[in-house]
């Protein structure tokens, strides 16, 4: 491919996907503008990111050490999302992937106490191993609370998780939010493979039992390929109360048309070597064998310009749930409506909230 073709299909994949994707996410809009002006390809991107994300953690220690919490916390998830967007897509330096997902687990992690309200790091056993997670309870909360159990995608994480995060807890609901299988820290650990869904389920038996949380109010939001998997989960546990599918499909029939970075990521979640290996490790990847046995509400948001899982794969999840699915379609939605992020993360922030009594 010639340099000016390459760089134009990077300057489309980066304006049509990641700017508003990032956005969404809560990097900072000055960062982005920041990178994008030294960079033109994707062999550059993991160390520019990089850099931004040194800048916010110099920041913050040095506004920790002052006695300024509430800026250092801000900070520290601000170099976390750096370092993940730097990772989420450096296939072609593996080494350099691991090093920026580690700095950024760790950024996360100093800010988890810091914040407000704070989060509290939890780790689930879950076949011999531990999924890690971060579960925040709403300030103020009396009693037990309804919680959104937060499902990230392919390429998302429990850190970049914290806008949704935000929002659930400011109307009154806990949220957790874990890597299971494939995703984030736990990658290293337990590759993606088909039964992600039992992750969930560990998590929603460990919500269960906590004090804080109603167990008759715990709802599911998944995100891309978690949107996917919380109505498996909830095909398997007639006890969830809601479930919220945003950017989700019915199955990967997509995947010869999704983007190269896609396919390259479910390559690296199931630790495969090729695209063949990797859909086999997925194995049938489908609602058709369950999705019948949902009875909890659904609320579907999908985009129509959605690249990865094209919004007829919303429709065909929303029809097979039949009155059990509230559809919400946008015209001019890419994946996961991340274009426009606050009319619907506040719209299934605000369905969960009504739906659970928070």
């Amino acid at each position: 491919m010639a340099a000016d073709a390459k760089n134009d299909a990077f300057t489309d994949e980066v304006f049509n996907y990641w700017i508003p994707r990032l956005v969404a996410d809560g990097v900072d809009a000055n960062d982005i503008v920041g990178v994008r002006a030294k960079v033109n390809d994707w062999a550059g991107w993991p160390e520019a990111w990089a850099k931004a994300g040194d800048a916010h953690k110099a920041l913050a220690m040095e506004r920790l050490a002052a006695g300024h919490r509430i800026t250092a916390a801000d900070a520290l998830v601000r170099s976390s999302l750096c370092y993940h967007v730097g990772q989420v897509v450096a296939f072609h330096a593996p080494g350099r992937k691991a090093e920026l997902q580690a700095m950024k687990v760790a950024a996360f992690r100093e800010a988890a106490p810091l914040l407000t309200p704070p989060a509290e790091r939890i780790e689930i056993p879950f076949r011999g191993k531990k999924l890690p997670g971060y579960l925040r309870l709403p300030i103020g909360a009396r009693g037990p609370v309804p919680c959104a159990l937060l499902v990230p995608g392919l390429d998302s994480t429990k850190e970049d998780f914290i806008t949704v995060s935000e929002m659930c807890v400011r109307r009154g609901m806990a949220s957790f939010t874990y890597d299971g299988p494939g995703q984030g820290e736990f990658r290293a650990t337990m590759a993606l493979a088909a039964g992600f869904e039992d992750s969930i389920l560990a998590a929603f038996a460990m919500l269960t039992k906590r004090t804080e949380i109603d167990a008759r109010r715990i709802g599911l939001l998944g995100r891309s390929l978690g949107g996917f998997y919380v109505i498996r989960a909830a095909a398997a546990e007639p006890e969830i109360a809601a479930v919220v599918a945003f950017g989700g499909t019915f199955d990967l029939s997509d995947w010869p048309n999704m983007p190269a970075s896609i396919r390259n990521g479910f390559v690296f979640a199931t630790d495969s070597k090729t695209e063949d290996e990797a859909k086999a490790k997925m194995g049938a990847a489908t609602l058709g064998d369950c999705i019948d046995r949902v009875r909890s509400p659904v609320l579907v948001v999908h985009g129509r310009r959605d690249a990865i899982f094209k919004w007829t794969q919303a429709t065909r999840v929303a029809e097979a749930l039949d009155q059990h699915a509230t559809l919400l379609m946008d015209d001019d939605g890419v994946h996961c409506c991340h274009n426009h992020a606050f009319q619907y993360r506040t719209a299934m922030a605000d369905w969960l909230a009504t739906t659970l009594r928070a």
